[in-house]
């Protein structure tokens, strides 16, 4: 039995993990560094150098910044230094304007930052950001979690060292999950407890709903929507579970300007463990306390999975929000998991 400790606990834990957040989140806590960097330096700095871990390099590369219609690290640092706030965590860079893009080309063609791979560590989750203006340096590193701040210094004063779990499992003073807590936790838990488990599924379907009227990404939804995707994948529940979760992820790692809700410091981890449930939910007509119940059956698995597995590891974030997902369904589907499958 979940006693009144462990509840509190895992209610914390899923209010940590499932968090709204904008862009893609490798580039996105990359400007939180650089944020709080320059926070502490007190002045816009005129060199930065970002050290980084190969996962979070090669996850940086390729995707749209939120609101700059340009892709990768360099527009990412700059508008983390120039106009980055780090009180907004995965956020960070809500406030931007198209003014505040041109400074950031400015600031890139001035060739004030150096990116670069950080050597000698296993971390799969590491970003180290060093400003420089005049004599002064300021320094800030996350690592284990996309918004943990594990070293913050500035000129040798420092504010901030802490021990912490390389990868991103179970932080000290967080609740161990097991799925047979994670199960019972979804299932009988009070509903009021967990009713806030729908502003995920708020969030995530207006950024599917954006990405539906407009042209982001690859435009899969509209693929499989479209006459020739029915054809192949007719109008079902599956098709609409597809359309919907394609849909935000395309417009979410396009550069929508838009929060989507993630899980353990990712959004398409978010997306895919909210849209297939609340579609099906949706389809299949169940009722609000049976799709909160759901929501929280997914996204806590994914949670529990991810402290086993650690961040960014080798296996897709996706497969993981999928399983937790397929749980979700399975309990509006009216199945049960079987005891010995929790033990």
């Amino acid at each position: 039995m979940i006693n009144s400790l462990e509840k509190e606990q895992i209610v914390s834990l899923i209010k940590k993990e499932v968090v709204p957040a904008i862009g893609c989140t490798e580039p996105i806590a990359v400007s939180l560094c650089v944020s709080k960097a320059t926070e502490v330096l007190g002045t816009q700095p005129e060199r930065i150098k970002v050290y980084l871990s190969a996962n979070v390099l090669k996850n940086a590369m390729g995707v749209g910044i939120p609101g700059t219609r340009m892709v990768g690290l360099p527009i990412a640092v700059a508008l983390g230094a120039l106009i980055g706030k780090s009180e907004y965590g995965l956020q960070v860079l809500k406030d931007l304007t198209p003014g505040d893009v041109e400074l950031g080309k400015q600031y890139i063609s001035e060739k004030r930052l150096e990116i670069a791979l950080k050597e000698s560590i296993t971390d799969n989750l590491y970003i180290e950001v060093h400003c420089i203006a005049g004599a002064d340096e300021a320094q800030a590193v996350i690592r284990g979690t996309h918004t943990n701040f594990s070293y913050i210094a500035k000129n040798g004063d420092v504010f901030c060292d802490e021990v912490c779990n390389e990868n991103g499992g179970v932080c000290k003073d967080e609740v161990t999950l097991t799925f047979a807590k994670v199960y019972e936790f979804a299932t009988t838990v009070p509903v009021g407890d967990i009713r806030f488990i729908l502003e995920a599924a708020e969030l995530n379907r207006k950024a599917s709903k954006l990405s539906h009227e407009g042209n982001y990404g690859h435009n899969v939804a509209k693929t499989v929507t479209g006459t020739l995707g029915k054809k192949i994948f007719g109008d079902s529940m599956l098709s609409h579970m597809m359309s919907y979760t394609a849909a935000a992820c395309d417009a979410r790692m396009d550069g929508a300007m838009i929060p989507v809700m993630s899980n353990s410091g990712s959004g398409n981890q978010g997306i895919t463990a909210t849209l297939p449930v609340l579609t099906f939910a949706e389809d299949t007509n169940c009722t609000e306390d049976e799709l909160v119940r759901a929501l929280i059956l997914s996204h806590l698995t994914v949670v529990y999975i991810k402290q086993k597995l650690g961040r960014l590891s080798a296996l897709c974030g996706c497969v993981a929000a999928a399983t937790g997902a397929s749980c979700g369904i399975t309990h509006l589907m009216g199945g049960i998991i079987v005891r010995s499958l929790l033990l």
